[in-house]
């Protein structure tokens, strides 16, 4: 038996041999994949950032409140969505490229969308539907019936419970917890928002955690929560390199080494989150969209995009017109790739096997790469496009299920005199990154990596030519989506907070409270920069005398970069450049409450 057994070895070993052979590869050649990076995402996280774009859909009793914060003390009668049409919601999200729906379960006012046992403060205390109505029911068979995944929203702050703040809150928002993730089927994402991080009693974060693992495994848990994080503004905007890897936080991941944390990017399609009338002629225009669709997913992030359900219970027509129109433009940015299974080559093929041709990374399919062997660290990837092309967006993906790996890269094209010139520079690449350059003409291009954490691997290098490609050059302001705060924030609450006036959103406005005369606009550049120059857009013509004023370390006293008077609706000016870190809009004099559509400052002009 023992001769029988080796023999045949020695048989497959043969065949495959000559199999190989035959179709042009050495046996010696056959080579591991590269080892991976650590961190790497897993199974859930990994399928969660393919997807590229969820829905958000912010629905409750400040629907028919007009505000975006309720307090607590609404009726539950005033919820009437007499129309409610979840499969509208679904059909609209669906045909718009959207893999997933989050809907506010309960937001801060503590009002459930579905009939808790724990809770009188629902639906079912509203004469909608006779008291048997079930929003939370109705969206999730909507959604199973269009093959969506779900995912809900489950505020911990709650402004109606009068046990907030004590130890049986936590029993109570884990018995939540349990009723949405064991009567409706399948959740795959849970959203937790930071906002009003309690008082008295710390909230329960390992038990709400532990809830979700037992009854949805295979849910992400997201903002304030180990799988997914918050990119850190409301305008959909990740940062140039926005990097998957992050430092872990011991209360939530166990640790503080390096995690596999990746961001996601929230905005609304309208300048509030809830749906208010006034707010139908104020859609983000397509082209809004497509800026932030490069600056997010095209940032290696997912976008959350929210479209709010107005008071009848339906997406309003001028949402579901403009989410089509996105549709149409991000399918025309990446429908026709010039590089697609054009001729290829590598400085490097991994083992000199076919496995890891360079022509991997043309063809289309995310779960082939080019890989190189581990000695490299640099190298260039070359796509002969066959004739001269007209492009303005490269994509560039990594296998990221190896782990971020390329650290930094160049792309050149080759000009009419052979020489290769640099047309567009990057950093961390991840899942997905769209450069926008300025329309270029070759009939050659090339990936140059020039640093990278382990032997480089590519998925995805592609050409494309799209009709938007002049944002990225336009001069991005240096305040732009940076964290701010402001002395004052207007009653209204997130629709008037300080990160309206860094948005780039010409609808969106920081306010202040009406009797404020005095007050302060900070925003973090998160490093230091040369800054010179200034612009302020007001509502309407208020701040009579202002400071622009700066710092370089926190415990700095602030200095004086510039004085100005009148500041208006288009206020532009230049001042001696200086060094910042933080900037701060400093209000001294108001002729009535401040309230600023956007707050800009630049690096000094040319």
């Amino acid at each position: 038996m023992k001769k029988i057994y080796t023999v045949t070895i020695i048989s497959v070993l043969i065949f495959v041999n000559l199999f190989l052979s035959s179709v042009g590869w050495a046996a010696e050649s056959v080579v591991v994949p590269p080892e991976p990076v650590l961190p790497v995402p897993t199974a859930e996280q990994l399928a969660w950032q393919r997807m590229e774009f969820t829905m958000f859909l912010h629905f409750g009793v400040n629907t028919f409140t007009n505000r975006e914060w309720g307090d607590g003390t609404e009726d539950p009668e005033i919820f009437q969505p007499t129309e409610l049409d979840c499969r509208q919601w679904v059909k609209a999200t669906k045909a718009a490229g959207f893999k997933l729906m989050i809907l506010t379960a309960k937001h801060h006012d503590g009002f459930c969308l579905w009939p808790s046992k724990f809770t009188d403060h629902s639906v079912k205390s509203s004469s909608w539907r006779d008291g048997k109505g079930d929003v939370a029911g109705d969206f999730v068979e909507a959604c199973q019936a269009e093959g969506m995944k779900v995912g809900f929203y489950l505020s911990p702050w709650d402004r109606h419970d009068k046990r907030y703040g004590t130890e049986d809150y936590n029993i109570y928002f884990k018995n939540q917890l349990r009723e949405l993730l064991t009567q409706y089927g399948k959740v795959d994402e849970v959203w937790f928002d930071g906002a009003k991080r309690g008082k008295g009693t710390p909230y329960d974060w390992r038990g709400f955690y532990g809830v979700i693992r037992k009854h949805a495994p295979q849910a992400v848990i997201a903002i304030v929560g180990p799988d997914i994080r918050w990119v850190g503004n409301e305008s959909g905007v990740a940062r140039v390199g926005e990097s998957s890897v992050q430092k872990g936080r011991q209360e939530m991941h166990g640790h503080t080494g390096p995690i596999w944390y990746p961001a996601e990017c929230d905005v609304s399609i309208r300048p509030g989150w809830f749906w208010h009338p006034e707010q139908d002629s104020k859609v983000k225009s397509v082209d809004h969209l497509m800026d932030i669709y490069f600056k997010s997913v095209g940032r290696n992030s997912v976008l959350l995009l929210n479209v709010p359900p107005n008071d009848k219970g339906l997406f309003s027509d001028e949402d579901v017109v403009r989410l089509r129109e996105f549709k149409m433009a991000v399918d025309a940015v990446l429908q026709s790739d010039l590089a697609l299974s054009k001729p290829a080559r590598a400085e490097n093929v991994r083992g000199n096997n076919k496995m890891f041709a360079a022509a991997n990374a043309v063809d289309g399919d995310l779960d082939t790469y080019w890989a190189v062997d581990d000695s490299f660290r640099s190298c260039y990837l070359e796509v002969d496009l066959q004739r001269e092309v007209i492009f303005n967006v490269i994509n560039i993906q990594e296998p990221i299920a190896l782990g971020e790996r390329v650290q930094k890269y160049h792309v050149e094209i080759q000009d009419d005199e052979n020489q290769w010139q640099t047309i567009g520079r990057g950093t961390v690449i991840g899942h997905r990154n769209l450069i926008r350059v300025s329309t270029c003409r070759a009939s050659k291009i090339r990936l140059v990596i020039d640093e990278a954490k382990g032997a480089p691997a590519i998925s995805s290098f592609g050409v494309f030519m799209t009709r938007w490609p002049g944002k990225e050059m336009e001069p991005e302001p240096l305040t732009a989506s940076k964290p701010a705060r402001a002395s004052n924030v207007h009653a209204g609450g997130t629709a008037y907070g300080a990160d309206k006036a860094v948005d780039n959103d010409n609808n969106t406005r920081w306010a202040t409270a009406d009797k404020v005369r005095q007050c302060w606009l900070e925003v973090d550049l998160t490093k230091t920069e040369t800054i010179g120059r200034l612009e302020i857009r007001e509502l309407t013509p208020r701040i009579e005398k202002f400071q622009l004023e700066y710092k370089i370390a926190a415990d700095d006293p602030w200095k004086v970069a510039m004085s100005g008077t009148k500041a208006g609706l288009d206020y532009k000016s230049n001042f001696p450049a200086v060094k910042a870190r933080w900037v701060r809009l400093n209000i001294l004099e108001a002729s009535s409450a401040p309230t600023i559509w956007e707050f800009k400052v630049f690096g000094p002009a040319d």
